[in-house]
């Protein structure tokens, strides 16, 4: 199910016509493979940050591979140049109280608590539900959300970034890793059993044009509002 539904988010951005993607739901993509993506841009990356965004994302429901994407968005594939004042190890990967250039916004002690505290930000925009059961709040700015006012990842445009297309650089970065990890999974599927995939070799020369063709729109998210 999880690389049909990943399948079916590749066709809709390939024929221009996406419905839009809820910031809550199951994860798709495994954390080593979210780390193998962020490492041929990075390859400082730490392993343990995908991790973060996998198992955090599934304590609260959250897409966490997609909030990686976002993350990717915000620091520039973790790298935190192009001029911005947060560094690595302030464990800030979503510009959280950078309102202004030149801000080096939140600090959080280890690289979950960072995680946590988007994830939470998050969850603030996406629901109007209390906070999972013995989490502890860690976002400042949790407060200041408009409760459920984005349950989708399109509606943090203008509200999460003053970028009118920020949801979807999100779900582009998205689909190049999406699309990576399908053609990928089709790939193990033909080894262990091609005779089972007739039609899988052209699916993944399909996805693999896909996943080549989508561009990553830029490094950050063009100003932190919320």
């Amino acid at each position: 199910m999880k690389k049909l539904a990943a399948i079916l988010m590749l066709l809709t951005v390939w024929f221009g016509v996406r419905a839009e993607v809820a910031i809550m739901g199951e994860r798709v993509v495994d954390a080593a493979r979210m780390a193998e993506f962020v490492s041929r841009h990075n390859p400082d990356f730490d392993p343990a940050i995908a991790e973060a965004f996998a198992t955090v994302g599934d304590r609260y429901g959250i897409r966490g591979d997609i909030a990686l994407c976002q993350a990717i968005l915000e620091t520039g594939w973790f790298r935190f140049g192009g001029g911005t004042a947060v560094s690595p190890d302030q464990h800030n990967y979503c510009g959280m109280s950078v309102t202004r250039r030149g801000l080096k916004g939140a600090s959080f002690d280890s690289i979950e608590q960072g995680v946590t505290a988007m994830m939470q930000h998050l969850y603030a925009y996406c629901t109007t539900e209390p906070l999972p059961a013995d989490e502890e709040l860690v976002d400042p700015r949790f407060s200041l959300v408009s409760r459920g006012c984005a349950p989708t990842w399109e509606g943090l445009s203008n509200r999460w970034a003053m970028n009118p297309d920020y949801g979807s650089l999100i779900l582009d970065i998205y689909s190049r890793l999406a699309g990576d990890t399908v053609v990928r999974r089709i790939e193990v599927d033909i080894d262990a059993a091609p005779e089972a995939h007739e039609e899988a070799p052209a699916t993944a020369v399909w996805c693999g044009r896909l996943a080549a063709g989508c561009a990553v729109g830029g490094a950050y998210g063009s100003g932190y509002r919320d």
